[in-house]
């Protein structure tokens, strides 16, 4: 299997940890020895928050309000994970909820350069913000009150699925993979696997 670089983006509740998972297990059946390199952005941010120090905490009132964590944080933490963990260069990558902003676009781009990764596939997981509303209220996570959903939903609608654009009009580097995501798991990541040329 050829090197794979991928970006996910979609709502909260639109099945990116699920499918990412599923996708990781098929990578790891026939990638030939390479290691998987998958940055979650969300896990990345909630283990800044339970620091105990002066940015844990005010990462922790940042996020328990639904807002954004500033994005030069952001980025550092992204940053930070890749120079960590991208040894060789041969790896696969997988990146999950970055970027968020078109802010973050610039520095996903210098990133994505500077680590010379030519191909890069972005698969946007759609679903309904109702249909985000079921999925996430019967988590009970502290922050997934129905305020709180609502808040980061439209601003994930305002901020976050305009890159999509940026990235369609970047097709030298960039290819745009769209998929409905108001399926069963099975009938998603079909469509995935596809659309990335597993299949």
């Amino acid at each position: 299997m050829d090197k794979q670089t991928l970006i996910f983006l979609g709502t909260q509740g639109s099945g990116k940890g699920t499918q990412i998972g599923l996708v990781k297990e098929y990578i790891a059946q026939h990638n030939g020895g390479r290691e998987i390199v998958h940055f979650e952005m969300g896990k990345n941010l909630r283990e800044l928050e339970k620091r105990a120090d002066y940015a844990g905490k005010l990462s922790h009132e940042i996020l328990a309000g639904g807002n954004l964590i500033p994005y030069a944080i952001s980025c550092a933490v992204f940053t930070d994970f890749l120079i960590d963990n991208i040894k060789t260069g041969e790896e696969h990558l997988i990146i999950d909820g970055f970027p968020r902003t078109a802010e973050q676009v610039p520095t996903l781009d210098s990133v994505i350069e500077f680590f010379n990764r030519p191909s890069v596939t972005v698969v946007y997981l759609n679903i309904s913000d109702e249909e985000a509303m079921k999925r996430l209220l019967p988590r009970k996570r502290y922050d997934d009150t129905d305020e709180g959903i609502r808040k980061r939903l439209a601003w994930s609608r305002e901020q976050t699925i305009p890159n999509l654009k940026w990235f369609r009009e970047h097709g030298t580097r960039y290819k745009v993979v769209e998929i409905f995501g108001e399926r069963s798991i099975e009938e998603v990541q079909q469509e995935i696997r596809q659309k990335l040329g597993f299949v």
